[in-house]
């Protein structure tokens, strides 16, 4: 198993969407195209039987977590470096 690296720059790519569904319902949803998720986290991307795609929310929210934890680390380390630039 491998750990999951993100970039941010192209998760920050990811398109984040209202949209209603196309069945008629006019419920308000929020997410993102399937189709745009396919060229950049092609393994968060499922396809059924009559060749519609969806996202897997559940494996994108893995992929949110871990972004999470880079930008933490980022935010640590500027917070050492301030405290640093304090003592100097």
């Amino acid at each position: 198993k491998n750990d999951i690296v993100v970039d941010l720059d192209k998760l920050s790519e990811i398109p984040k969407k209202y949209y209603t569904w196309k069945n008629g319902d006019s419920s308000i949803m929020v997410g993102t195209s399937a189709q745009e998720l396919l060229k950049m986290f092609p393994e968060v991307v499922n396809m059924d039987e009559d060749g519609f795609y969806s996202v897997a929310y559940e494996r994108l929210s893995i992929i949110a977590l871990a972004a999470i934890d880079e930008l933490n680390r980022k935010v640590k380390h500027l917070e050492e470096l301030l405290t640093q630039d304090k003592r100097a």
